[in-house]
C-alpha cells in the first residue's frame, strides 16, 4: 500500500485541530512543527522514544518562557539551567534531596550523607594551590581524603614489661592519613626489668618514617619530669622514653601505676 501525503497549497500551512482548535498540530511553511495541546499531552510508544536535535539543544520551556535545557558538548549530555538557577534533585515526597547552585557553582545535600561508594575514594584535592614553602606529595592519591574513622582499640603489653591492667581500651580517630589515640587506665602494674611497650594500636605506622606520639604519662611511684614516645615504621607499638637528670631511659620503677596518653601519628595511604 502506498504512502498517503496531505500537502497544503504553496506558503500556506498545514493544521491539524480538535473540534474547538484547543489542540492542534501545525507543520508550518518554514519546516517547523508546533502542537499545542489545551490539556496533558503523552507520547505512548512500544518501542522507544527518541528525541533527536540536529541543533544540539533540547529547550525546556514552561508557559512559553525557557528554563533549561539539554546539551549535546562533544558527545557529552549537559543539563543547563537559564542564568542564577538551580538544578534540584527531590526525593519521593517532593523535598530537595540535592541542589546545584548554577551562579555559585555550589552542590548541597540537603538530606542524607555523601555516600563513597568505593573504598580508598574520597575528596580529591589535587586543583587547590600548594604551600610557598612546603613540598607537597604529587604521588597520585595524596591529595584525596578518603578515609574518616572513629572506633576503640584494645592495648596490651608486648614484651612483659606490664603485668596486668585494670582497663585495656582505647578510642581512637582517624582522619585519612592521620590517626590520634587515646588511652587511660588506672591500674597498671608494671615490671621495673622489662621496657613497657604497649601494642594493639588500631593502625600500623607508616613505613616511610618514624611516628612521634603526642605525648604520655605515668603517674603515682613513677613521675618523670619528661616524657615522649615513638612508633616503629610499620608497627602497632608505641615506646615509651622518658628524661630526668641523666638522660633518657625507658624503664619505670615496678608497682601500680596510673597510665593515661594521646597518641598521634601517620599510616599510610
Amino acid at each position: 500500500m502506498a504512502d498517503s501525503t496531505v500537502k497544503p497549497d504553496d506558503t500556506n500551512d498545514l493544521v491539524l485541530q480538535n473540534n474547538h482548535g484547543a489542540s492542534k498540530i501545525e507543520v508550518n511553511e518554514d519546516d517547523t512543527i508546533v502542537v499545542t495541546s489545551g490539556g496533558d499531552a503523552t507520547i505512548d510508544a512500544t518501542g522507544d522514544i527518541i528525541l533527536d536535535a540536529g541543533g544540539a539543544d533540547i529547550k525546556l520551556k514552561d508557559g512559553g518562557v525557557q528554563f533549561g535545557t539539554l546539551k549535546q558538548a562533544s558527545t557529552h549530555l549537559v543539563i543547563q539551567p537559564e542564568s542564577s538557577k538551580e538544578i534540584i534533585l527531590n526525593d519521593g515526597s517532593g523535598t530537595a534531596s540535592l541542589t546545584v547552585d548554577a551562579a555559585n557553582q555550589n552542590v548541597s545535600i540537603n538530606n542524607g550523607n555523601l555516600v563513597m561508594g568505593t573504598a580508598g575514594k574520597g575528596i580529591d584535592f589535587a586543583a587547590q594551590t600548594t604551600s610557598a614553602t612546603g613540598s607537597p606529595d604529587t604521588d597520585p592519591g595524596d591529595e584525596v581524603l578518603n578515609h574518616y574513622e572513629t572506633g576503640s582499640w584494645t592495648a596490651t603489653s608486648e614484651n612483659g614489661g606490664i603485668a596486668s591492667y585494670g582497663n585495656q581500651t582505647g578510642y581512637y580517630t582517624r582522619i585519612g592519613r592521620l590517626v590520634q589515640v587515646q588511652f587511660f587506665s588506672a591500674a597498671w602494674v608494671t615490671n621495673s626489668a622489662v621496657d613497657p611497650y604497649i601494642t594493639g594500636l588500631p593502625f600500623s605506622a607508616s613505613s616511610a618514617a618514624y611516628g612521634y606520639s603526642g605525648g604520655y604519662s605515668f603517674h603515682d611511684t613513677w613521675n618523670p619530669g619528661s616524657s615522649t614516645g615513638f612508633i616503629p615504621p610499620g608497627g602497632t607499638t608505641i615506646r615509651f622514653l622518658t628524661r630526668d637528670d641523666t638522660g633518657y631511659t625507658v624503664t619505670p620503677s615496678s608497682g601500680s601505676q596510673y597510665i593515661m596518653f594521646t597518641a598521634i601519628y601517620m599510616t599510610d595511604l
